[in-house]
């Protein structure tokens, strides 16, 4: 069902109250009935008057929240025939919400596609899935594993036998504005961004009550490493807020239980760190040697950079920007054709971006005007799977400088779990410059269930507080796409078992 949901209601103007005066007593000393009536009297006064108080203040406090609440455009129907899937039809739910300051004249407007679980939509655990960049539509994670079917060659899709969604609800949402059906105001940085998405979900919520109950996990990748931390910690702080009396008039407590990051970036020094070494030191060196000569006389100055960034009280714009472009040079080498994704595969020889195939047919599904009118999208809105003004508003304010892995230790302490899962052929987020910042774990490996597809270190009960998990078969994009033929090369990343860590980890068992 379509519909429009807009404010209607005004504040009330403020009530004058009359002070209600007691009469005034007879010349002369009264009898002792007298006191007693009078008394009684009084406090028959007080206590209609307070009474009268609380209602009036109830009154106006609800009617400001209601106002407040109910102040916010949501546009969301329920799709159809356009997403196959195992078992039958899909329960799904798509559109957009306005967030703070959204007009019409100046929209600011997220887009979601809610996928109900299989089993036990009611109750399921909901997982919300963004994706990364920064600029990266968050409709690729559901197109390209998570969710019931997959993006296939001309713009069709076909079932996922692989589905995240068998056990639980899949809340994929494109974060933040300006990013695959999102669109209006954006922001530049990743706190105002989590800010946006904690609107998001509060409205969501109000938009789908019976769901605020069910156990929430944050999901994402790459940049989702920086974006990640910094939702947790706005959802962990406004609940203290809430349960304090605190928080925003009709906020809701949030019932975020854990995290599930893959490949992240979450620290500029780690990252950049260890780039190179990956791309002209690893199992398959991409940049030839000129290229590295250049790049590692380079890279002092990068990392010297950073510190002479974060070394500055505050955040200094200008120095974090500045490092940030000195910094990200280091990735535009020529790579001979190898895809910085996964070091086995070679580029798309129909693709220039040098990207998998799965993003074009999943660019060219979410381009059909019937799946854009099912999805509830206006036809002026084009969906950006890439969005290059995104990524220069972050790298303008300096986003990518800075250590967002040491938001993790209060959420960890406050027992918000964190789940790290790497792919060990990726280039692009290189699995030595994740462990570099992960190097509290001094935990051993463990085998899941062989040394070949695997190895696990946990920390804590159950599928622990703090894991790291390398997966040998998977590339950056580890979880996507069950077979990849390129220019007649075929390789597999592992969304089978990146199911079973999911379902592992969601559930809290043991990986062994």
């Amino acid at each position: 069902m379509d519909f429009q949901m807009r404010d209607t209601a005004t504040p009330k103007s403020d009530l004058e109250l009359e002070a209600l005066l007691p009469h005034s007593q007879p010349s002369g000393v009264p009898t002792r009935r007298g006191r007693r009536s009078n008394w009684i009297g009084t406090r028959w006064f007080i206590a209609c008057t307070l009474a009268f108080v609380w209602v009036w203040y109830s009154h106006h406090v609800w009617s400001a929240e209601q106002s407040t609440i109910d102040s916010f455009y949501a546009n969301i129907t329920s799709p159809q025939n356009i997403c196959p899937a195992v078992n039958g039809p899909v329960i799904s739910h798509s559109g957009h919400i306005g967030l703070k300051g959204d007009s019409d004249d100046a929209p600011k407007r997220s887009f979601f596609w809610y996928f109900e679980a299989e089993h036990d939509a009611e109750s399921a655990p909901i997982i919300m899935t963004i994706g990364g960049g920064p600029g990266t539509s968050g409709m690729m994670n559901p197109m390209w594993a998570q969710g019931p079917c997959l993006s296939a060659e001309n713009g069709t899709t076909v079932p996922n036998p692989n589905r995240w969604t068998e056990h639980f609800s899949l809340l994929a949402l494109d974060h933040p504005i300006g990013v695959g059906f999102s669109y209006g105001t954006m922001v530049n940085n990743s706190r105002d961004a989590a800010m946006d998405l904690y609107d998001f979900l509060q409205k969501f919520f109000r938009l789908y009550p019976r769901l605020s109950r069910n156990k929430f996990i944050l999901s994402g990748g790459s940049y989702g490493g920086t974006y990640v931390p910094h939702i947790a910690t706005v959802i962990h702080q406004q609940n203290l807020a809430v349960a304090a009396g605190r928080g925003q008039p009709g906020d809701i407590h949030i019932n975020l239980e854990s995290m599930m990051v893959s490949n992240p970036m979450s620290d500029a020094t780690s990252h950049f760190s260890w780039f190179l070494d990956r791309l002209c030191f690893g199992p398959v060196p991409m940049y030839n040697a000129s290229t590295c000569a250049e790049k590692f006389q380079d890279l002092p100055k990068c990392l010297d950079s950073i510190r002479f960034a974060e070394q500055v009280p505050g955040w200094d714009v200008e120095r974090r920007s500045a490092a940030g472009k000195l910094c990200w040079s280091l990735r535009d080498g020529d790579t001979h054709g190898t895809t910085g994704e996964d070091i086995r595969k070679k580029c798309d020889s129909q693709d220039s971006r040098c990207l998998p195939p799965a993003l074009g047919w999943t660019e060219a599904f979410f381009g059909r005007s019937d799946v854009k009118d099912a999805l509830g999208v206006p036809d002026h809105i084009d969906f950006t799977s890439l969005s290059d003004p995104v990524f220069a508003e972050f790298e303008k304010y300096g986003d990518i400088v800075q250590s967002a892995y040491l938001l993790y230790g209060p959420l960890l302490r406050a027992g918000i779990r964190l789940l790290h899962y790497v792919g060990a052929q990726d280039a692009n987020c290189a699995p030595a410059g994740i462990m570099s910042f992960d190097e509290f774990l001094r935990t051993p490996d463990v085998p899941w269930p062989t040394a070949e597809d695997a190895t696990v270190r946990v920390v804590g009960k159950g599928a622990g507080n703090m894991t790291w998990i390398l997966i040998d078969g998977g590339g950056h994009f580890c979880v996507f796409v069950p077979l990849l033929v390129i220019n007649s090369q075929v390789a597999h990343d592992q969304p089978e078992l990146v199911k079973s860590i999911v379902e592992h980890w969601v559930e809290n068992v043991p990986f062994n």
